[in-house]
């Protein structure tokens, strides 16, 4: 995630948020079905969603000797009706711990979401075995996705790579997708197309903080899939106040880890016009899930500086009559996903008290009244102060299909 300033909190505006409330008694979730990122049962409808509850986390709370904070991915585990939860720590400003996962009880019905409860933390172990370096070692890692493959049960994740050519040295890292084991070992590393190789000074391929931000696996446990935050720089400008931009979803084939399929993935504008007017902006998207084998939700998030909050919406999209663009030097000319909207987090905003940068989502379990739910994680971005822009925020929905 692109990081910003956070805007200063207007006076009263968490006076209507739900209250936090943490708990370490476990609340029945509804059950355990479901696995992973997908229903092994065939494809998920999603007509919209119903607000349960949110839990807003302590800042910077501490667990297990270890800032929680960054929390950029989740995922659900049926088999012990728990989460995983990727942090995005990369520099020592943002805590003196290495990245790492957190396993976390969740606990909700249909009627309220009481309580999150963390279990365990699990160090990210670079292929050597040694934990990752903080900025501004060439290799450190942005994790910005975290997904229980299917078949083995280990975590694979996505590193978004960096670009900061102002920075001394410069910064030029590659992304990736790797898989760690229960303990954090490394176990193999996906096979990206040239196109993701990060360049120097020349402006061609990924951009610095708009690669890697989504990942998730088809309910058939064929394919893992990658979203892109934002474009590469033949596929035209990042989004700007008045236009949007295409970045790519990759398809990569999980046994062998290569890449099979690409599409074209139309992100929105920016949202809100920063303060002033020449300050940061950013829109971009965060986060995939699957629905069926070419049905994905999309959470896309905009920020700007000097405005309180995100902008957030999720979308259905639909890779079926979309380009295949994985050989394609540009988008030009291509077919993009269709895309409809699912629900505004705008409209949420004055009951939950703002809505922070929203950055992962996962189906949890089914609830007693038969549907589905789908939990939503944000990334504080480990500021020091409490803002409506920069929080733990957790939210928890059901599915109406």
């Amino acid at each position: 995630m692109t990081r910003a300033k956070p805007a200063s909190l207007r006076p009263g505006l968490l006076a209507t948020a739900l209250p936090l409330a943490l708990t370490l008694a476990l609340a029945a979730c509804g059950g355990g079905d479901g696995n992973n990122s997908s229903s092994p049962d065939g494809e998920i409808s999603v007509s919209s969603l119903r607000l349960i509850g949110q839990q807003v986390l302590p800042r910077r709370m501490e667990f297990q000797g270890t800032v929680v904070g960054g929390l950029s991915g989740i995922d659900y585990d049926a088999k012990t009706d728990s989460y995983v939860l990727i942090s995005d720590d990369r520099t020592t400003a943002d805590s003196p711990n290495a990245p790492r996962l957190y396993t976390a009880k969740l606990s909700f019905d249909a009627t309220q979401f009481s309580g999150v409860q963390f279990l365990s933390t699990i160090k990210l172990k670079q292929p050597d075995g040694s934990d990752y370096p903080k900025v501004p070692d060439p290799k450190v890692a942005d994790p910005e996705s975290v997904r229980i493959d299917p078949v083995t049960g280990n975590y694979v994740w996505v590193s978004e790579g960096d670009r900061t050519l102002s920075s001394t040295p410069a910064r030029v890292i590659n992304p990736f997708i790797r898989e760690v084991n229960a303990q954090g070992q490394h176990q193999r590393e996906y096979s990206l197309p040239a196109m993701f190789q990060m360049s120097g000074a020349a402006e061609t391929g990924p951009r610095g903080n708009l690669v890697f931000e989504g990942l998730t696996f088809t309910p058939d446990g064929r394919n893992a899939v990658v979203l892109m935050e934002g474009p590469l720089f033949q596929d035209g400008p990042a989004p700007s106040l008045t236009a949007g931009a295409q970045s790519r979803i990759t398809v990569f084939d999980r046994a062998s880890g290569q890449a099979t399929a690409q599409y074209a993935y139309p992100v929105e504008k920016v949202q809100a016009a920063p303060v002033p007017e020449t300050a940061f902006s950013v829109s971009g998207a965060t986060e995939i899930l699957a629905l069926s084998a070419t049905r994905f939700l999309v959470l896309e998030r905009s920020f700007s500086v000097g405005v309180v909050g995100n902008q957030v919406r999720l979308y259905e999209i639909d890779t079926a009559k979309a380009s295949n663009v994985l050989s394609a030097t540009t988008l030009a000319g291509a077919t993009p996903v269709t895309k409809r909207l699912v629900l505004d987090f705008e409209t949420l905003k004055t009951q939950l008290g703002g809505i922070a940068n929203l950055e992962g989502i996962s189906f949890g379990p089914k609830l007693a009244n038969g549907k589905r739910s789908l939990v939503v994680v944000a990334d504080d971005n480990f500021p020091a102060a409490d803002s409506a822009t920069d929080r733990n925020q957790i939210l928890v929905f059901e599915i109406q299909p």
